[in-house]
């Protein structure tokens, strides 16, 4: 069922927006004597599509007219909603870990970092949320009447869009860590309200855990092809690794110490927007992250790694590779540094994250050969078509093998050839900390 436009109208103007008004967000001068003044006028919705980015829920934009003692405003927002799909599916995806996630970030963790930064931290302005059992509902300010916008290309993100996002990233990281040792209990309340949003379950859709393993041998074909040199019995140890989605990506986004902080869980172009430059030069000069559904305690190379992997490809990341981890991990230890009362710890040195990422390597390439293809050659379909579709074995097999064709083909095999050369560089073992015991013995899908 496609969004009914009068519907979220009739919503909106009924239910919403004058609960927003006697939350105090609406209006900054709100009386409770002047609510009788207060009247919703035209509402106007565009909603966000697959063309512009990728989403499992409902998005679109609305412009609101009102007048409020006497005076006419108006206010521009983004609504996220679940999608109208059978429960069983809505519980499988684990809509309301999701949402639940995300709401505890703009409630009790963005004031915190603002208050930190001192409200120079980039972040949508929080309105209204709603999570209930089987439907969930986030309302933001549009950063975009702001003058940021998500980038242009969904993948292939400039060296300049790269580098703004990474010292961005560093210093939510180093914000996290500087609460984590000075603000310990509340640190730790906190992020005892995280619910992990992907590997809580013990079992997963059938079609992704298909096309999970189809894509592992995508991979290793693609390898083979354009990298002949990678050895084939790493290629095999790396698909035996995350031959199990839950088993592997449960066990290596688990918080460790010393190096879990705050993290974004899901850091890549279609969760980031850019300011630009006035001069139409296209240059980016800040950025903002939004969509912190799958917010987590674990390592921040679950952010960095993950970006670099699915948003920029090979003639960036590889080319560039030591100049952007300097500026991501500078902005770390600087972040720290002015935000908290400690001395830097050793565990921030630019070796130690840069093992720290290399151990993360074999996870962002298992999602870039799971996830690039969708944003190469994106579906055309919606996200309620997509849960309620029934689809063969054979249409899954193909897809995950040709979807996104060559570009992807040619960018997982570079990622699995970084990955094979900075594991032996830097002595890094991919399955440090990862028991496959359970899972290492199964066939991969041939």
């Amino acid at each position: 069922m496609s969004l009914s436009v009068d519907d979220e109208i009739q919503w909106l103007s009924k239910t919403i927006l004058p609960e927003i008004l006697k939350n105090g967000r609406l209006v900054d001068n709100y009386e409770e004597s002047k609510l009788n003044t207060f009247s919703v006028g035209d509402i106007t919705i565009k909603v966000i599509g697959i063309e512009e980015a990728f989403m499992l829920t409902q998005c679109y934009r609305a412009t609101v007219h009102f007048e409020y003692a006497g005076e006419q405003q108006i206010r521009k927002f983004v609504v996220k909603k679940t999608p109208q799909i059978p429960p069983e599916a809505y519980v499988e995806a684990q809509f309301e870990d999701l949402f639940r996630n995300e709401i505890t970030f703009y409630t009790e963790i963005l004031p915190m970092i603002q208050k930190l930064s001192k409200g120079k931290f980039a972040a949508p302005r929080y309105y209204y949320s709603k999570n209930n059992p089987t439907s969930a509902t986030v309302i933001l300010g549009d950063f975009g009447a702001d003058g940021w916008s998500v980038a242009k290309a969904r993948y292939a993100l400039s060296l300049e869009h790269a580098q703004v996002a990474v010292k961005y990233l560093g210093r939510f990281h180093g914000f996290g860590y500087a609460m984590k040792h000075d603000q310990k209990e509340r640190f730790e309340e906190l992020t005892k309200q995280f619910r992990e949003s992907r590997y809580a379950n013990d079992t997963i859709n059938a079609d992704w855990a298909l096309s999970g393993k189809v894509a592992l041998k995508r991979l290793a074909l693609a390898t083979n092809k354009y990298y002949p040199e990678v050895d084939n019995d790493f290629i095999r140890k790396l698909q035996k690794l995350t031959n199990s989605y839950i088993g592997y990506g449960r066990q290596r986004v688990a918080p460790r110490e010393p190096l879990a902080t705050f993290c974004h869980g899901d850091f890549l172009r279609n969760n980031v927007a850019f300011k630009y430059d006035t001069d139409s030069s296209g240059t980016p000069l800040e950025t903002m992250m939004f969509d912190y559904q799958t917010l987590r305690l674990s390592s921040p190379m679950i952010d960095l790694s993950v970006f670099l992997a699915v948003s920029v490809l090979a003639d960036v990341r590889h080319k560039h590779f030591d100049s952007l981890f300097d500026d991501y991990s500078n902005a770390v230890i600087q972040s720290f540094t002015d935000h908290s009362e400690q001395p830097l710890p050793d565990y921030l040195s630019r070796e130690n994250l840069l093992k720290e990422y290399i151990r993360f390597l074999p996870y962002s390439l298992n999602i870039s050969a799971t996830f690039l293809m969708l944003l190469v050659e994106p579906p055309d379909f919606t996200v309620e078509e997509m849960f309620n579709a029934v689809i063969t074995q054979e249409e899954t097999i193909q897809r995950t093998m040709q979807q996104g064709g060559e570009i992807v083909d040619r960018e997982i095999a570079h990622q699995m050839k970084e990955l094979f050369d900075l594991s032996r560089l830097h002595n890094v073992e991919i399955d440090e900390d990862i028991d496959s015991a359970d899972w290492a013995d199964e066939a991969i899908f041939e």
